[in-house]
């Protein structure tokens, strides 16, 4: 499913772009996105109302974070075996294993209500939480899964319309009495079931006519995707803002937070009203939403958070709304990231969530688990806000200096391409003396085979694999130079074939040249 996202939408003009109305109008168009977002919310409220107690406080301390190393040494396991062998998972493998997710997580919440209400050990219960935490997060990666190829609008709108629907399941079960409750999640998670079947009937996802946003995470992949430098910028800037949020939902002594009525109803109004207004952006194609502006506003967040922590030392579930409303949004945030890689990315959809997995709340567990141990050995309060405030400052610098970067080489990158028209119009003059040979032959195909694309309406991806096979690369050599499967470049090329009525790699060449005499 790879580098099929819809279509992709420059930046344009203020005035070209929808308004407010014209973008809640347009919300209709995304019906289809439906058994996907109740799928995921199901799935992420069984696992917050289960190991996270429906939010009654920041966490349920290492019934949460804890049972969450636990998932993530298992993950890195698979994690390592994706890398080191290079493999795909099977689709009846992938269905198969969703399905026994789903069941694990009905059978762990029984457990855990049991355990509950008969007073089981803390052993019991943590094994519980920690097989709970592992099947949802298997289930959650099956719905990811299910949206990859879509456009920065579809994505948005889904990640961000499941947190909404999962925080107000997740707020309701905490009205009700524990067991209660995870009988309650114990139902919406096995309507994952349905919402497999409904999924399969409705229009894919990649499918839907959306945009796809200029100076956003899906028009980057398709450039800087592979780029170490890119890789390793958003991991390091998303690790340190998540050691951030795992120190203030224990802030400052390790104890998780207790929230009063009004400060859990505030968290949750909080975190929707951010959601909303995040799809509403992006739905009238506000440019850096997703990138910048929603990296701004959860280091406001964490901001926020530490001055009241500080503020109102004696009132600390004040600061835990905006620390959980920045943890929830770095949920959707994630989930949106993973969508991204997953799309444009040539390893298996999997490997990129559990790489999600792993930055995020790997580091978020880690300092959530240290400050329950350190902090009473050493009780520095002043200790822990320079500690956070460090992360902070890094996280802003490594994620603002390199979207600077990839903006300025999307820059060079329009400037490299007029020099290459250029270097074609100077080859052709005779001025061309300091042009090599095969550069200026790569020049010269590139820019004729973006003619041609314009003739038969090939695609973007199409132009680029058409270019490398009339320079006469192998199928596999295309597909390495651009980071995809060598299926997939068959498939562009059996498309290029179908699109132009020529039959072989000659007849491409022949119309090359003789569109460039």
């Amino acid at each position: 499913m790879a580098n099929q996202a819809p279509q992709t939408t420059a930046d344009e003009p203020e005035d070209a772009r929808p308004r407010l109305g014209e973008a809640v109008r347009s919300l209709p168009r995304y019906a289809a996105l439906w058994p996907l977002v109740l799928g995921l919310a199901f799935s992420r409220s069984g696992l917050i109302v289960a190991t996270y107690g429906s939010y009654a406080s920041t966490d349920q301390g290492v019934f949460t974070d804890g049972a969450m190393l636990a998932t993530l040494v298992v993950l890195a396991a698979l994690f390592l075996a994706l890398l080191l062998s290079k493999r795909t998972i099977g689709k009846r493998a992938v269905n198969l294993a969703a399905r026994t997710c789903v069941a694990l997580q009905a059978v762990c919440l029984i457990g855990l209500a049991l355990a509950g209400a008969t007073k089981q050990s803390v052993e019991i219960q943590f094994a519980l939480s920690s097989l709970h935490t592992l099947a949802s997060s298997g289930a959650i990666f099956y719905w990811l899964r299910r949206a990859r190829g879509t456009s920065t609008t579809a994505a948005v709108v889904f990640v961000f319309s499941a947190l909404i629907v999962s925080e107000v399941e997740i707020y309701l079960c905490l009205l009700l009495p524990p067991v209660a409750a995870d009988l309650t999640a114990l139902a919406l998670v096995c309507v994952q079931y349905p919402c497999m079947l409904w999924a399969r009937e409705r229009v894919q996802p990649y499918k839907l006519a959306s945009p796809t946003l200029a100076h956003d995470y899906f028009s980057f992949a398709k450039t800087a995707m592979q780029s170490k430098q890119f890789l390793m910028a958003t991991a390091i800037g998303i690790g340190c803002l998540s050691v951030v949020i795992g120190l203030l939902r224990g802030y400052p002594s390790g104890e998780a937070i207790a929230f009063a009525p009004g400060t859990r109803a505030a968290y949750g109004a909080l975190t929707i009203a951010l959601c909303a207004t995040i799809i509403v952006l992006v739905l009238m194609r506000k440019q850096h939403v997703m990138t910048v502006g929603t990296f701004a506003v959860m280091e406001l967040l964490a901001c926020l958070a530490l001055v009241i922590y500080a503020a109102f030392p004696d009132m600390l579930d004040i600061g835990a709304v905006f620390t959980t409303t920045l943890n929830a949004l770095m949920v959707a945030f994630t989930w949106y990231i993973i969508i991204a890689f997953m799309s444009y990315g040539w390893r298996d959809p999997y490997y990129y969530a559990i790489a999600g997995w792993l930055v995020w709340l790997g580091c978020r567990a880690v300092s959530r688990v240290a400050i329950m141990e350190l902090y009473p050995a050493s009780g520095n309060d002043m200790l822990m806000n320079a500690v956070m405030g460090g992360f902070l400052v890094l996280s802003t610098q490594v994620v603002f200096v390199q979207f600077l970067a990839i903006a300025l080489d999307g820059a060079n990158e329009q400037k490299r391409r007029s020099e290459r028209r250029q270097g074609v119009v100077s080859a052709l003059m005779a001025l061309d003396q300091n042009e090599s040979m095969s550069e200026l032959r790569q020049a010269s195909m590139q820019h004729n085979a973006e003619e041609m694309g314009r003739q038969f309406l090939l695609s973007e991806r199409e132009v680029e694999v058409l270019a490398l096979y009339a320079l006469g690369h192998t199928q596999k050599r295309v597909a390495e130079e651009l980071f995809i499967t060598q299926g997939t470049a068959h498939a562009h090329i059996k498309r290029i074939y179908a699109k132009t009525g020529l039959h072989s790699r000659q007849e491409i060449i022949d119309y090359l040249k003789q569109y460039a005499s």
